[in-house]
């Protein structure tokens, strides 16, 4: 694990990478990197590790595994309250490989987080599980979606993919259905109604923002050509 917080971090005796990682699978690539040991626990940090899930994880590593990577569970927590039910890829998972051999987990080079891939023989799934905590409120769920797509719209125009509204209409009705209904989030009353409707909102707030990114570079590329003249001539004349 790199902690982003630094200060506690180090206080902790932890030792923290800093440098400038443009893309969240670089960032985690130099961490893993800096690591000593022959197995991998990554942590987000809005995530934590509870007491139990250690000794598990201890215990399950004592004995050379059967495999090469352990999917652990996800509690994810919004406002103090435990929600089982609802989350998709957009907002968070219930689930995750994040315990395994150095050289076994992949990140595709992107801004956004996820998009990885494990090679190697599954080793199963521990008991124990970490705690998100997604938000403290409402507004802090928006935040959330509005960072994430963000982050997927500036990975959407590097790809050269202009976003189509349509698609993430399409997209997000999906979404929601799969987080409200395939997913049970009905049975967390309105807090499984507000991770649904933001899991919808994602895809489409990240096609509609691609398309403004595209806009926003082929602006600032036009304007560096219209002033590379000026600039030459202003260097010419300081000579």
């Amino acid at each position: 694990e790199v902690p982003t917080n630094a200060s506690a971090a180090t206080g902790s005796g932890t030792l923290v990478i800093d440098g400038i990682f443009p893309l969240e699978s670089q960032r985690r690539a130099a961490g893993v990197e800096a690591c000593s040991g022959d197995w991998i626990l990554e942590v987000e940090p809005d995530e934590e590790v509870s007491s139990a899930l250690a000794w598990e994880i201890r215990a399950a590593l004592k004995q050379p595994p059967a495999g090469d990577h352990f999917d652990l569970r996800v509690e994810n927590y919004l406002g103090g309250a435990l929600v089982r039910h609802g989350w998709t890829g957009a907002l968070g998972a219930d689930r995750a490989t994040r315990l395994y051999r150095r050289g076994v987990k992949q990140w595709r080079a992107q801004r956004r987080q996820g998009g990885a891939w494990v090679e190697g023989i599954a080793a199963g799934a521990l008991n124990g599980a970490l705690r998100r905590t997604v938000g403290r409120d409402t507004a802090e769920m928006i935040d959330r979606v509005n960072r994430l797509s963000a982050l997927r719209a500036e990975d959407m125009a590097d790809a050269c993919r202009p976003g189509q509204p349509a698609l993430g209409l399409a997209s997000g009705a999906w979404q929601f259905i799969a987080s409200y209904l395939a997913r049970s989030g009905w049975r967390e009353g309105r807090r499984g109604l507000l991770v649904a409707l933001l899991s919808g909102l994602y895809p489409l707030l990240a096609h509609i923002r691609a398309r403004e990114v595209l806009d926003a570079r082929a602006g600032a590329q036009s304007l560096q050509r219209t002033l590379a003249p000026v600039r030459t001539v202003i260097e010419l004349a300081a000579r």
